[in-house]
């Protein structure tokens, strides 16, 4: 939904940045994307996929419980940010954390297997069970392996599956995890003096990014930019400041 720039758009630069909602706040992203119109999110989400190159192109979800079901009393509880379900099946979980990656990669996993792992039925074949999808917004890289001695490169947003490690032949899409630190884009912008950097080829993945990141960003005529050339991201910037 692209748009030229109007004078409809002229109380974009009456917004005073500091006093918008920061959307790394789970509370915030929450109701931004769940409580607001669901284009806003299916937008998110399209980006996303399209920033990988993935063949998978939303038109319509419906908002699920975030609670993950124990398999026992003395199971840890797992509440998400945002769970959602496309009309293909597959299942979307999305997280909001102000923490770094090291400290969310077992968090992820276990919430990607307990919701793949609750879908199927009894009498239903395993090679129907759709995938099961996690996105999940870091505030920090990945760390080295263990006895791993080279630095892990700053990425923007990282793809994970299942894959042969010897010729990288993905194994399986049951198991689809998006890492997207956003300390890495801001400071990326920040040093560039835009958004489309390093692995945001995508144009609407960046600027979501601008968005929810814009406390970071220093010029935030940045922001502006890409709040008057598409319609999502300004409906989503009047939100927050309404």
């Amino acid at each position: 939904m692209e748009s030229t720039h109007s004078n409809q758009d002229s109380w974009i630069l009456d917004i005073d940045f500091s006093e918008l909602m920061d959307l790394r706040i789970d509370f915030a992203f929450k109701l931004l994307f769940t409580k607001g119109d669901p284009c806003l999110l299916i937008s998110l989400l399209n980006a996303v996929f399209a920033n990988k190159k993935i063949q998978r192109v939303i038109k319509s979800l419906t908002i699920k419980s975030p609670y993950l079901e124990k398999e026992s009393v003395k199971d840890k509880l797992s509440v998400l940010d945002i769970r959602a379900e496309l009309g293909d099946g597959t299942t979307i979980l999305i997280e909001m954390h102000m923490y770094g990656l090291g400290e969310l990669k077992a968090k992820t996993i276990r919430s990607w297997a307990r919701a793949y792992g609750e879908e199927l039925e009894a009498g239903d074949e395993y090679s129907g069970q759709h995938p099961t999808v996690v996105i999940a917004f870091t505030n920090g890289k990945i760390e080295a392996t263990e006895g791993k001695e080279e630095p892990i490169k700053d990425k923007i947003h990282r793809l994970c599956m299942i894959m042969d490690r010897e010729d990288f032949i993905v194994f399986t899409n049951a198991m689809e995890l998006h890492y997207i630190d956003m300390v890495a884009f801001a400071k990326a912008v920040n040093k560039a003096g835009r958004v489309d950097i390093d692995d945001t080829e995508e144009g609407m993945f960046a600027k979501w990014l601008s968005i929810i990141t814009q406390k970071e960003i220093s010029d935030k005529s940045i922001i502006e930019d890409a709040c008057k050339e598409t319609e999502e991201i300004r409906m989503a910037l009047s939100t927050l400041a309404r």
